[in-house]
C-alpha cells in the first residue's frame, strides 16, 4: 500500500488531516510524526512514498527535514505547509529546489488532489530488459516525472522528464537536444530512475518522437560502421535525411492504385520495423501514394482502415458533432496500424511490426511522411 508521512506538531491539525485522508483517500496508509526528528527516525525504518510536512516545528523544523530528505531519501517527493511567513518560506525553499507549498488554513481537497497527482507521477528504480526509447515512450504516455541516469561503457548521461516531456539532458560536455540524441543512441545502456526533484530549466524544445528518430538513425549508422575501422558512434551527428513519396500511382495486385515502393538497398529504406506508409482515399480505401514492403498487403489494410475510420467518424458525430477522429491505432501481436486523417477526404497510414519498433518512433516517421506528402502537394508535383 502507498504510504504517506504527515509531519505536524499541532495535534488538532494532525487529527484533522488524518480524518481528511481517511475520507478522501482511504487507499493510502497514513503515518504521523510530531517533528523532523521523529520523521527521520520513521523514514529510516519504513518505506515512505511521500512526505507532507509543516515548516515550523520544534527540535527539527521543515526546512531541516527537507535538507535531510534530499541527502538521505532523494527519491521521496515532499510537499510543505505553513501558516506563517509564506513569502519568506517560499524564498528559503527555492534554494532547495521547487517544492509544492500549501498555506494554512488548508484547502484539504486541493491538497489531497495534488498529493494524488504527485504520487501518480512519481517513479523510481532500476530498469532491466527495456530499451531507453521504449521507456521514454511509456513515461510520455503515463505523464510521469523523473530523472534517468543512463550509463554505457565509460559514458554517463542524464535525462530529465517532466510530466512525460523530455525537458533536459546532459552528457559529458554537451547538453539539451544534442545530449538527448546521443544518450538514446547508446547501445544497451543501464538505466536508473530517480525523483526529478526541483524545477528543471527546459533545454529541449523538439518532440520526443523527433529525438528518438534521430537517435535511431545514429544506431543504424553505428551498426553499419561496426564492421569497419571507424569506431561506432564517431559519425555523430549525422545530416538530417528526408525522402519524398511519389504521386504517380500504378495498379497493384489487390486492385487499388499504389505508388511504386522505394527500392531496397539504398538510403531511402523504410525505417526498421516499418512495413508500409501510404496516403489513402477515405471514401474508397484506394492507396494514392506511398511505399510498402513486398510482404505487406497494404491495399487490403488500407480498405479496412478506411471503413473503420468512417465508422468511427459516424459514431463520434452521433455523440458529439464537434468531435473528430485525430488518430486510430490498431494493434495485434504481430502488426500495428497508425491511421491519421489528413482532411480533403484522405488519411495517412503507417504499418509497423511492434517487436521491431514502437509507437513513438512510428508516429515520428508518420509525421515526416505527412510533411513530405504536404510539401509534394504544395509544389504541385
Amino acid at each position: 500500500m502507498t504510504r504517506v508521512l504527515i509531519v505536524e506538531d499541532d495535534p488538532e491539525q494532525a487529527r484533522a488531516l488524518r480524518r481528511t485522508f481517511a475520507t478522501l483517500r482511504p487507499d493510502l496508509a497514513i503515518s504521523m510524526a510530531e517533528n523532523g526528528v521523529a520523521a527521520t527516525k520513521l523514514l529510516s525504518e519504513q518505506t515512505v512514498d511521500l512526505v507532507l510536512t509543516d515548516l515550523r516545528m520544534p527540535e527539527m523544523d521543515g526546512f531541516e527535514l527537507l535538507s535531510w530528505l534530499y541527502d538521505h531519501r532523494p527519491n521521496v517527493p515532499v510537499l510543505t505547509m505553513s501558516a506563517y511567513d509564506v513569502n519568506g518560506a517560499a524564498a528559503r525553499m527555492s534554494s532547495l529546489g521547487h517544492v509544492d507549498h500549501f498555506s494554512k488554513p488548508l484547502d484539504e481537497r486541493a491538497l489531497v488532489s495534488r498529493i494524488g497527482e504527485v504520487l501518480s507521477q512519481s517513479v523510481h528504480g532500476v530498469v532491466h530488459n527495456v530499451s531507453l526509447a521504449s521507456l521514454l515512450q511509456l513515461l510520455e504516455m503515463e505523464r510521469k516525472s523523473c530523472r534517468l541516469s543512463v550509463s554505457c561503457d565509460d559514458k554517463c548521461g542524464v535525462l530529465c522528464i517532466d510530466k512525460g516531456a523530455l525537458v533536459a539532458a546532459q552528457a559529458a560536455d554537451i547538453e539539451g537536444e544534442a545530449a538527448a540524441i546521443a544518450i538514446i543512441a547508446w547501445a544497451n545502456p543501464s538505466i536508473a530512475i530517480s525523483r526529478l526533484g526541483g524545477a528543471v530549466p527546459r533545454t529541449i524544445q523538439s518532440s520526443l518522437g523527433f529525438i528518438v528518430m534521430e537517435a535511431m538513425r545514429i544506431q543504424d549508422e553505428n551498426a553499419r560502421a561496426a564492421g569497419y575501422s571507424e569506431k561506432p558512434g564517431s559519425v555523430w551527428p549525422l545530416a538530417h535525411r528526408t525522402w519524398r513519396p511519389t504521386t504517380a500511382p500504378h495498379e497493384n495486385g489487390s486492385g487499388s492504385s499504389f505508388a511504386s515502393p522505394r527500392p531496397l538497398g539504398n538510403d531511402l529504406l523504410l525505417q526498421s520495423g516499418t512495413r508500409a506508409l501510404a496516403v489513402v482515399d477515405t471514401a474508397t480505401g484506394n492507396v494514392l501514394s506511398g511505399t510498402a514492403r513486398d510482404d505487406c498487403p497494404v491495399g487490403e489494410l488500407a480498405r479496412m482502415a478506411a471503413q473503420l475510420l468512417l465508422q468511427e467518424a459516424a459514431t463520434l458525430e452521433l455523440c458529439n458533432k464537434d468531435e473528430g477522429v485525430e488518430e486510430l491505432v490498431l494493434s495485434t501481436s504481430s502488426r500495428c496500424d497508425v491511421i491519421r486523417p489528413l482532411g480533403k477526404g484522405e488519411f495517412a497510414m503507417l504499418v509497423f511490426a511492434p517487436e521491431e519498433t514502437n509507437l513513438v518512433i512510428a508516429r515520428a516517421e508518420l509525421d515526416q511522411f505527412i510533411l513530405a506528402h504536404s510539401n509534394v502537394r504544395a509544389s504541385g508535383r
